[in-house]
């Protein structure tokens, strides 16, 4: 997840002055009155013009580990502009062997699982392994988030995943409806579905809270949506391409007074995607290079 970021980072620095703190968790953000510098609590350094959050959880309270302490009327005019938010789980399989499956990618038509592609098909990925990335429907998603929440029901305080849940409940389930997929002879292989796949050797998962926004016209009523411990989360399932605009609005929230400002996809009044987040970002940079007074 960090792979592409960071080398857009990297390849940027050659010719513009980029400092990148990877592993550094930006725990509380402290704005000085007087030289109006923003303070990161988390990073050796202090007084920076601007910031730009792009992590829609660090609009989470205190609660959530991934909060960055954002003044609390920014967070909830981030959420209020988020609407629902559509939660995703993910298993990372290895196998021991080739698995035969006659495809690199496919969504499904299926309960449990909407998509899965072969890791190990993509280009410079050597492994001696053959591996599946499976991601999860969103309905599913809310279903295991209900069943083990987020948060704790007593305190609110937030319950991180662990591994043993994660490799014990939707892993496994992610894996076994993947199999029910591709050995079913009346699904998409038709008469090529597979007897059986091989025995896997690794298993992994992750739970994607914030996993994508959901389209803008679902964002403030859906049929779709529950709430669970005060977070709304959609599951309706629409068309992500092409990716078009969605709403008449900005593609970022911006603070021109205080220079905060909240860009990525769960700002952007584009379809959900990598699309809408780069231009999310782009539109945010070039408003921020306007108040500076540095696009000439």
């Amino acid at each position: 997840m960090q792979s592409l970021s960071k080398n857009i980072l990297i390849d940027a620095s050659a010719s513009v002055d980029v400092r990148i703190h990877p592993g550094v968790r930006v725990a509380q953000l402290d704005r000085d009155v007087a030289t109006k510098k923003w303070r990161l609590i988390g990073t050796s350094e202090s007084g920076y013009d601007a910031v730009i959050l792009t992590d829609i959880s660090s609009s989470f309270g205190g609660w959530h580990r991934a909060s960055a302490g954002v003044p609390d009327f920014f967070s909830k005019a981030v959420r209020d502009k988020v609407g629902a938010r559509v939660p995703l789980l993910t298993a990372m399989i290895a196998f021991d062997s080739a698995t035969s499956i006659p495809f690199d990618a496919a969504s499904f038509d299926h309960p449990v699982v909407w998509f899965a592609a072969k890791t190990s098909s993509k280009p410079q990925m050597k492994t001696d392994k053959e591996c599946w990335s499976i991601v999860s429907t969103a309905s599913y998603a809310c279903e295991k988030i209900e069943e083990t929440p987020m948060q704790d029901q007593k305190t609110g305080a937030f319950i991180p995943q662990s591994p043993d849940y994660l490799t014990t409940i939707p892993g496994p389930e992610l894996l076994a409806a993947f199999e029910e997929i591709v050995c079913d002879k009346t699904g998409i292989l038709g008469d090529n579905a597979l007897c059986k796949l091989p025995t896997h050797v690794f298993m992994d998962a992750q739970r994607w809270g914030s996993a994508l926004p959901c389209h803008r016209h679902l964002r403030h009523e859906s049929s779709t949506r529950k709430v669970l411990s005060g977070v709304p989360y959609d599951s309706g399932l629409h068309p992500l391409a092409p990716t078009r605009i969605e709403e008449d609005s900005k593609s970022f929230l911006a603070d021109d007074d205080l220079a905060l400002y909240q860009a990525g996809d769960m700002m952007s009044n584009h379809t959900p995607g990598l699309e809408g987040a780069c231009l999310s970002g782009m539109d945010a940079a070039e408003h921020l290079l306007a108040h500076f007074g540095l696009n000439g």
